[in-house]
């Protein structure tokens, strides 16, 4: 008996590990494989065009284009005043460019423009475009419009001045008209207009 035991042991221990041997299967290395996937994405240029900006010409600020007007004047009364505005002086003060004064003071502005109100600022004074402000004192706003009414606003200016916009020139005035008399109003100041109208045609040309 006791050898049957053992032999069915044994019998039995062969079974079981013939069993396993036939399930037994090996260790599987399992790899895992990563690709990388390279995505390229292209954007389309983007193009900014700007409309091409034309600048035409620059004014000091303060004063107005000189616009392209007819004016006419009497060459003979204009050269006249021309004259005078050189015995009175004038040119230590100013210039008049349009009028062939180009050799002067810079105490005051350049008069060439003087009927489209462009004299600048009149300095050693409070200032500012002091002619352009008498003109719209005077209900003139756009004296390119209408030079007579503007020639007439400047002979009125020369003979009576403006004590609160133009205090300089008002006591210059006022020592022209005491020195010469009714000759101020009535030689002085005419041939002066008709300079300053000449200065304005030749200065757009």
């Amino acid at each position: 008996m006791g050898k049957d035991v053992v032999y069915a042991v044994i019998a039995i221990i062969g079974i079981v590990v013939g069993a396993l041997a036939f399930t037994y299967q090996p260790g599987v290395e399992v790899r895992t494989k990563t690709e990388v996937i390279s995505t390229t994405v292209t954007e389309s240029p983007v193009t900014t065009t700007r409309q091409p900006v034309t600048v035409t010409g620059t004014t000091p600020i303060g004063q107005q284009p000189t616009p392209s007007i007819k004016i006419s004047y009497n060459e003979q009364l204009a050269q006249k005043g021309v004259q005078l505005f050189k015995e009175l002086a004038c040119n230590a003060c100013h210039t008049v460019k349009g009028a062939g004064i180009e050799v002067g003071g810079n105490i005051g502005p350049d008069l060439s423009k003087t009927l489209l109100g462009n004299v600048g600022v009149e300095k050693g004074t409070a200032g500012g475009p002091i002619m352009l402000e008498y003109f719209e004192k005077n209900g003139l706003t756009n004296p390119a419009a209408n030079l007579d009414k503007a020639a007439q606003l400047v002979a009125k200016f020369l003979t009576e001045g403006d004590k609160d916009l133009a205090p300089t020139m008002f006591t210059q005035t006022e020592a022209f008209k005491k020195t010469y008399g009714d000759k101020w109003a009535t030689e002085y100041v005419p041939a002066l207009v008709e300079m300053f109208k000449m200065a304005l045609a030749r200065s757009q040309s």
